[in-house]
């Protein structure tokens, strides 16, 4: 097989790296239907708020917390707007008809959506998302290749479910570079070693390799996904087709990438700083942040706790005093410090980034 040139993305392009992207979307839904109407029938938004809910939280299960599971039947009352749009996609009705489907988009009030989770004790994933670059194989015909091309069956099965899950996924170029960087039998045997080294020219810090081949009539899968510089975890995709395969591919790698930035209100240690700054309107701030952080003296460990919209938050083991932080912060002259907020919040210190 000809290994091809692929020069997109599978969600926002490729962005630098692979380590994190900012995504777009979260409170929005599209669900195909057959007609237009003035009122948007409540299963389908309580499908659509669903949707939603994980793409938001991070998690799969967020519809059986007993307060979401609740506010499913009043599903209306978060709706902000909705459209819709023509597509040229056939779709069969109750009555036996094909027509022409429409596109609903709804989009649901933010405000709302994260006062629900949180009535749920979860807290909101944020914008920024740990991002995955995904080399993916196939055997046919005794042969193991890369496969990569923008409209492979395989890969429109995997975006689909990254839109769903929220998780920023990536593809190699699957160039020159690449096939002498990385072998399909190299790849294919899960070398941990030369996997990381090819996938170091997109600086990427998480890397899902899949290997796929039929087996009996159906189709079967085994997926290696490296997390960070040292983790290691294998697993087989799940489902008669290979639709099903990729999609469990893809929900297993996001809940492994998501579970050290998933929180609930319940996750802030009691003896963390929680530090807020806002007006944090590009990756490269956060980056800036975190590295300037991370320097500190006063600081030990610096955790994501949320980052939405503009506003980031993060939690701060610090050794010292807060008033030794905040001499420290004060250095930063892109930190302003808003004073009025600090009174009432010891355990927290409020800024606004200024780049």
């Amino acid at each position: 097989m000809t290994r091809l040139v692929v020069l997109g993305s599978l969600l926002l392009g490729l962005i630098g790296n692979a380590q994190a992207a900012r995504i777009g979307g979260l409170y929005s839904a599209e669900l195909l239907v057959a007609e237009q109407s003035v009122r948007v029938a409540p299963e389908l938004v309580s499908q659509a708020l669903a949707q939603v809910l994980v793409k938001v939280s991070g998690r799969r299960d967020v519809t059986r917390q007993a307060a979401i599971e609740a506010a499913m039947g009043e599903a209306n009352r978060y709706i902000q707007q909705f459209s819709y749009q023509q597509t040229n996609r056939p779709l069969p009705t109750d009555d036996g008809r094909e027509v022409l489907a429409h596109r609903l988009k709804i989009d649901f009030e933010r405000t709302l959506i994260n006062q629900l989770l949180s009535d749920a004790g979860l807290r909101p994933l944020g914008t920024i998302r740990p991002g995955v670059l995904v080399w993916l194989l196939e055997e046919r015909n005794g042969q193991r290749e890369f496969i990569g091309d923008e409209e492979d069956p395989a890969f429109l099965a995997m975006k689909s479910r990254a839109v769903e899950r929220g998780l920023p996924v990536f593809r190699p170029l699957l160039d020159l570079q690449d096939q002498q960087a990385l072998s399909s039998g190299d790849a294919w045997g899960f070398f941990t070693d030369s996997i990381r080294r090819a996938s170091s020219r997109y600086q990427a810090d998480s890397v899902l390799v899949g290997r796929l081949y039929r087996s009996g009539g159906g189709w079967r899968s085994q997926w290696l996904l490296l997390k960070g510089q040292g983790q290691r975890f294998n697993f087989d995709g799940e489902g008669s087709v290979l639709q099903n395969h990729l999609g469990s591919a893809v929900d297993q790698a996001a809940d492994l990438l998501f579970v050290d930035f998933v929180a609930s209100t319940d996750d802030l240690d009691p003896g963390a700083v929680l530090l807020e700054i806002d007006q944090v309107n590009s990756i490269e701030s956060y980056f800036e942040i975190n590295r300037y952080l991370s320097d500190l003296p006063a600081v030990k460990q610096v955790k994501l706790q949320q980052l939405d919209q503009d506003r980031l938050q993060l939690q701060l083991r610090i050794d010292g005093t807060i008033g030794q932080l905040r001499g420290a912060l004060g250095l930063n002259k892109h930190l302003q410090p808003l004073e009025l907020m600090q009174p009432d919040q010891p355990g927290q210190l409020f800024y606004r980034w200024r780049p």
